[in-house]
């Protein structure tokens, strides 16, 4: 949330020209993302899907203002990596396993 605030009030204020490159490292669905499930104690499946679901709407927060104060916009969303979260007895991110080395990526205009 804070984030996605200054940036669409540094965007506000910026001049129309030249275009603006933005990388943004969204840190939510790292661990420990255990506090966006209303009562967990560790990190879990769930508890990632619930920093995921948080982050989607600050993104579409940040899509819907940066579309509106500078219009036609190419974005790149990817991961540097994945999180094992029991898959196969496996925990963590610095493994080799499917689940880490999976890189989700999309790219799109606004």
């Amino acid at each position: 949330k804070n984030q996605v605030d200054l940036i669409l009030k540094k965007i506000a204020a910026a001049e129309k020209s030249p275009p603006i490159f933005l990388y943004l490292n969204v840190d939510a669905i790292h661990y420990p993302n255990h506090f966006y499930l209303e009562g967990a104690k560790k990190d879990s499946l769930k508890s990632h899907r619930a920093a995921l679901r948080y982050v989607d709407g600050e993104l579409g927060r940040l899509f819907a203002g940066w579309k509106g104060l500078r219009g036609q916009t190419f974005v790149i969303c990817c991961s540097d990596h994945g999180t094992c979260y029991g898959e196969e007895g496996c925990w963590s991110h610095g493994i080799n396993h499917p689940a880490v080395l999976t890189v989700p990526y999309k790219h799109f205009v606004l």
